[in-house]
């Protein structure tokens, strides 16, 4: 159960930074403080922090059982896969060292989760 809380970790931390870049690429107006206050880009910030803020609980609550030691890797690992594909899906260059650092990552993770390698 503490495995699906460090999914949900790295998925809200992959969403918060999504957020992030969908807030600098629009077009802010600062014409009025109500404006700037509750435009487009902020209202993606704040969802940002949201974001961050559940990731963090659900990271606390999977460090109750599993090693920081994996528990860190992991999430980053899923957060840094889940941002690849979303900018797979939204035609950003892929290279092929970008693959191939992703096919690393990918067996990287599976080896710190293998079953052996845990203890909780």
């Amino acid at each position: 159960m503490y495995i699906i809380f460090l999914l949900l970790s790295g998925t809200f931390s992959a969403i918060a930074s999504i957020l992030l870049r969908m807030a600098g690429r629009s077009p802010e107006n600062f014409t009025h403080l109500t404006n700037a206050l509750f435009d487009r880009p902020m209202l993606f910030r704040l969802g940002a922090i949201c974001a961050y803020g559940v990731g963090f609980v659900c990271y606390a609550i999977s460090l109750k059982k599993i090693e920081l030691s994996i528990a860190y890797p992991l999430m980053v690992g899923i957060t840094i896969l889940e941002i690849f594909a979303f900018g797979i899906l939204n035609n950003e260059m892929a290279t092929g060292r970008s693959m191939t650092g992703a096919a690393f990552l990918i067996v990287a993770m599976f080896l710190l989760y293998s079953p052996n390698m845990t203890r909780g």
